[in-house]
């Protein structure tokens, strides 16, 4: 089996890969975009320029030379970003030799063409023309490979080239330049230092990129814990405004497994942390898929609300149809699990007004739910145990659900503790 650490690494790098195919092809629409630039103001620069164009490509195979390199540069890089795409497709990773192409290409292609541009017009005027520059371009953009070595072969590479070609150029065909020629070997040694330098571009991004990727999946796990405490809905209300308060016309629920102590006083620790997973996680989906919350989760209990913190006003009729479900599911525990025949649940449910509202300290706080409505249903349900009753609820909510209810029977009015009115109670099922 793999391990979590081995399938947290393996999503880890998914998503590098997935950043690094991006990024590559961007890498590419950028050299696209400045070769189609480039080859305008070429154009442009001709019709306006044309005696110093002449004087510059005095051979006539200059300028096919020179277009073809550029449909042979761009027609790569439109291959190049049409296999990056089939790559992201298939859903498979660029391999380190795709890179070492990349950068061979990049650099032979257009060193290429300045040899054969030099030998044809027989003159070393090139290496004083803005034409050098391009490399400058290749460098810099290179650091989108995100990887550090990458950029310093390519610089490494050009400067190779720059340093050669300024020695074999200025050989065979010598001219009189403006500057000394050891200006013109420093340009290779800028050139070496300007991939380093993109390199350390690319580490940076990458690292940075790979902190963002850890504070996001930190930002989401903690996110997973929330919503495991509260609802999804009252997540997004919390992450909107962190000290939300609020008065809503609710019901609110209390559920309780009836002698919880008794039942698992001779279960081992985890055989209890089981049973009340098995138990009270379909609960926990049967109230969140009735839109109810689950304000609190107690070792034998659960206390939920409907009708918040999305205002809905059949959140009476979404608490019956909860309570429904969980008698069903109650049957069905039962069967699966035979030394559990004899559980049994109460339920208390009433309507009414209550305060929510993320109480506490800068440092911890908590979601509450309070009012009269939350202590008359927990006293409602904890009639249950004296009654011998499995689902009580006030009168105030009978009222509102009574044409669904077949089976009911009053109980009467009831003194509870805490409260100076009487409660009429009705028992249903």
């Amino acid at each position: 089996m793999i391990s979590k650490r081995a399938a947290d690494l393996s999503v880890r790098e998914r998503f590098f890969n997935s950043e690094l195919i991006k990024t590559e092809k961007r890498r590419l629409d950028v050299f696209i975009a400045f070769l189609i630039v480039a080859s305008v103001v070429a154009v442009i620069f001709q019709v306006e320029h044309l005696d110093i164009l002449r004087d510059t490509f005095t051979n006539p195979a200059s300028y096919p030379l020179i277009i073809f390199f550029t449909f042979v540069m761009m027609g790569l890089f439109f291959l190049g970003k049409k296999y990056v795409i089939w790559i992201e497709k298939k859903g498979l990773k660029l391999s380190r030799w795709y890179f070492y192409y990349t950068v061979l290409m990049e650099v032979s292609l257009p060193s290429i063409w300045l040899v054969m541009e030099s030998s044809m017009e027989k003159t070393s005027i090139f290496l004083d023309s803005p034409m050098t520059f391009i490399y400058f371009v290749i460098i810099i953009v290179s650091s989108l490979h995100l990887d550090f070595w990458i950029s310093v072969l390519m610089g490494i590479l050009v400067s190779i080239f720059i340093s050669w070609y300024t020695m074999w150029v200025t050989d065979a065909y010598p001219i009189q330049f403006h500057l000394p020629l050891v200006v013109y070997q420093i340009r290779s040694f800028m050139f070496l230092m300007a991939g380093i330098c993109a390199g350390f571009v690319a580490h940076e991004l990458k690292k940075r990129m790979r902190s963002t990727y850890d504070q996001i999946q930190e930002k989401e796990n903690i996110e997973g814990l929330f919503n495991q405490q509260i609802s999804k809905e009252m997540v997004g209300v919390l992450k909107q405004e962190s000290d939300y308060t609020a008065k809503m016309e609710v019901t609110v629920m209390f559920l309780d497994i009836r002698d919880f102590t008794q039942r698992v006083q001779h279960l081992s620790p985890d055989e209890v942390n089981k049973f009340q997973n098995a138990f009270f996680a379909p609960v926990i989906e049967i109230i969140n898929n009735s839109k109810g919350t689950v304000n609190q989760i107690m070792g034998d209990g659960i206390m939920a609300t409907f009708g918040a913190p999305v205002t809905d006003r059949t959140h009476y009729f979404c608490a019956w149809m909860a309570v429904k479900n969980i008698l069903s599911f109650l049957e069905e525990f039962k069967k699966d699990y035979p030394q559990y025949e004899s559980i049994d649940i109460g339920l208390g449910l009433h309507s009414g007004e209550v305060f929510i509202g993320n109480i506490g300290t800068e440092t911890r706080k908590q979601l509450s739910v309070s009012g009269t409505p939350v202590i008359i249903a927990s006293r409602i349900e904890q009639l249950n145990k004296d009654l011998n009753t499995r689902v009580l609820v006030s009168r105030l909510f009978f009222d509102l659900i009574k044409e669904e209810v077949q089976d009911f029977k009053p109980i009467g009015h009831v003194k509870m503790k805490g409260l100076d009115e009487e409660i009429e109670v009705v028992q249903v099922f």
